[in-house]
C-alpha cells in the first residue's frame, strides 16, 4: 500500500514540475537569426516602419484572440509599429517555412522585415513591449 502512495506521489510531482516548465516557457521572447526578409507581399498585409508583429493563429485556437487583442494594443501605442495576423491553417507553405508549430506564434520584424524575437505561445504585455524594444531601429523619423 505504502509503494502505491509513493508512485501516486512521485508522478504528481513530475507532472506538477512538468506543468511548471511549460508555463514558465510560455510568450517568453527568445532571439531568432534567420537570413532574409518578409515582404508586404508574402505577409499578405502592410508591415510597419519600424517594427511587425506578425501573428499566426488558427480558427480553433482559444488563446488567439486575446493575443490579437493584445498585440494590436501594444502596436497601436507605438509610432511605425504594425500587427498583421495571418490563419495558419490558410497559410500552410508560409507556417512550414518559419516552423510554426502551434498557435499562437508571434514573429517580431524589424523594419527591413527580417524575424528578430520568436514568442511561441500568448505572451505578456510585458513580454510582446520587451520584444518590441530588442528590434533595432532602422531609418528615421522624417517622412515625406
Amino acid at each position: 500500500m505504502l509503494e502505491r502512495i509513493l508512485v501516486i506521489a512521485a508522478l504528481l510531482a513530475i507532472a506538477s514540475a512538468g506543468y511548471w516548465w511549460w508555463q514558465r516557457r510560455q510568450g517568453r521572447v527568445r532571439e531568432v537569426h534567420r537570413e532574409g526578409a518578409l515582404s508586404s507581399a508574402t505577409l499578405g498585409a502592410k508591415r510597419g516602419y519600424g517594427a511587425t508583429f506578425v501573428q499566426f493563429s488558427t480558427p480553433m485556437c482559444a488563446k488567439c484572440p486575446g493575443t490579437a487583442r493584445l498585440l494590436r494594443e501594444v502596436a497601436d501605442s507605438h509610432r511605425h509599429v504594425a500587427h498583421i495576423e495571418v490563419d495558419a491553417s490558410e497559410r500552410l507553405d508560409l507556417a512550414r517555412e518559419l516552423s510554426i508549430m502551434r498557435t499562437p506564434t508571434t514573429l517580431v520584424l524589424d523594419g527591413d522585415g527580417v524575424v528578430v524575437a520568436r514568442m511561441d505561445g500568448p505572451p505578456t504585455r510585458e513580454q510582446a513591449e520587451a520584444a518590441l524594444a530588442a528590434v533595432p531601429s532602422t531609418g528615421t523619423d522624417y517622412s515625406i
